[in-house]
């Protein structure tokens, strides 16, 4: 499977990412239930990237943390982070090593996975709340960018900002940043909005991007912090081994959007 039927269940979606099925993005996969970043690492450097993620909350805004060795995140669903990710990216001494397309050669009864909320899942809630997502339409899924922006850093944690973008309609900003603030669990607020340069970005040069970058006539680019964020951490970290999802591949749970505001 490389689209996302709207009829698929998170289970359904994670079934076939077992199976070998689902190995494209799972944009619109599942609508009304969280999506989540992942991050996977040794135990010995799972509190210090713990505490990088409190001091950066709009990064990695974590909803479940499993412990040393356990592939289970059970607060999620009948979740097994090495199987339940489309594709996986790989880091050995912070150098992307390639991707995987499941966890159970490199698994081992020491490492430890992070769960945490992604903006797939924002723009559910945004949809919900009426903000009007009209790039959609026009093809475009939304763009990353690095910034000259720095996180906070935490021990041999740190590194610049990556940021996702989306054009909104300027009469629809601040009801957009109503809607983030309010899903802190979902990056929360945009870092900003407007001008692209005051965070060092070149709109025609995106890290990555899910169709052509357009900005309509009415349109502001929106920007909010990005789950890819931690992949630079790592490389700048240089842990021993470290397992990220594949950017637009995500971890799909059993959690609804509405049960967000009671965690």
């Amino acid at each position: 499977m490389q689209g996302a039927p709207l009829t698929y269940s998170p289970a359904e979606v994670r079934a076939a990412a077992r199976a070998g099925e689902w190995r494209g993005t799972t944009r619109d996969a599942a609508p009304g239930y969280l999506q989540c970043n992942l991050v996977v690492l040794p135990a010995a450097w799972a509190e210090e990237f713990s505490r990088w993620c409190e001091a950066n909350p709009r990064v990695a805004p974590v909803v479940a943390r499993s412990e040393p060795g356990d592939p289970r995140l059970p607060t999620l669903g009948d979740v097994d982070v090495r199987t339940d990710v489309p594709r996986y990216r790989l880091f050995r001494d912070g150098i992307p090593s390639g991707e995987l397309e499941d966890l159970l050669d490199v698994w081992s009864d020491d490492l430890v996975a992070f769960a945490f909320g992604c903006s797939f899942s924002l723009e559910e809630a945004l949809r919900r709340a009426g903000v009007r997502l009209d790039y959609e339409a026009r093809g475009f899924g939304g763009a990353i960018y690095t910034t000259t922006r720095d996180t906070e850093p935490a021990g041999a944690f740190a590194g610049p900002l990556v940021v996702s973008m989306r054009p909104l309609q300027s009469d629809q900003v601040e009801l957009a940043k109503q809607v983030s603030e309010a899903h802190p669990q979902l990056h929360g607020a945009p870092v900003h909005h407007g001008d692209p340069e005051a965070l060092g970005i070149e709109l025609g040069q995106p890290l990555d991007s899910i169709g052509q970058v357009d900005i309509a006539p009415g349109e502001v680019p929106v920007f909010w912090a990005c789950g890819v964020t931690p992949q630079l951490a790592i490389e700048r970290a240089k842990p021993p081994l470290a397992i990220t999802h594949l950017s637009a591949h995500m971890l799909v749970t059993d959690v609804r959007l509405e049960e967000l505001s009671r965690r």
